[in-house]
C-alpha cells in the first residue's frame, strides 16, 4: 500500500509536458495581442499624422495658392507623400468652381519601405470645393 501512495502523488512527465504546452500557447496568444495592439496605435497615430498634413496642404488652396487647375505633388518627409489635383467643374461668368483633392500616402512599414508599401500604401483622400477666378486666378 505504502508503494501505491508514493506513484500518486507527483505528476507524470505527460502532464507535466501537457501544462507546459498550455502555459506557451496562452503567453503566444498574449504576446500576440500585446503586439496587435501597438501595431494598431502605431497605424492610428500614422494616419492622424497624414491627416493633420493633408489638411495643411488643403488650407494652402485660395489662401497661399490661387485657385486653378493644377496637379502638384512631393514629399512631406518621414515616409509621407502627398498630392493635390485641382480641377474645374463649373464656370459662371468671371467665377469657376473648382473640385480640390489632396491625397496623403505613406508606407505600411514601420521606418522601412519594401516593394509591397509602393505598390499599396496606406492614403487619406480630403475633397472640397473651392471658388476661382475663371482665368485661373483667385475671386
Amino acid at each position: 500500500m505504502m508503494a501505491r501512495a508514493g506513484r500518486d502523488a507527483g505528476f507524470t512527465l505527460l502532464e507535466v509536458m501537457v501544462a507546459f504546452v498550455i502555459a506557451a500557447l496562452a503567453l503566444g496568444v498574449l504576446f500576440d495581442t500585446g503586439t496587435g495592439g501597438w501595431r494598431n496605435a502605431w497605424v492610428a497615430d500614422r494616419a492622424s499624422e497624414a491627416l493633420s498634413r493633408a489638411q495643411s496642404h488643403l488650407a494652402v488652396v485660395g489662401h497661399g495658392l490661387a485657385v486653378a487647375a493644377t496637379v502638384q505633388e512631393g514629399d512631406d518627409g518621414h515616409g509621407f507623400r502627398w498630392q493635390l489635383r485641382i480641377a474645374p467643374v463649373q464656370s459662371a461668368g468671371r467665377l469657376t468652381l473648382y473640385s480640390v483633392e489632396v491625397r496623403e500616402t505613406w508606407s505600411r512599414g514601420e521606418g522601412r519601405t519594401t516593394q509591397a508599401d509602393e505598390d499599396n500604401p496606406r492614403m487619406i483622400v480630403l475633397r472640397t470645393m473651392r471658388i476661382g477666378g475663371a482665368a485661373g486666378g483667385g475671386p
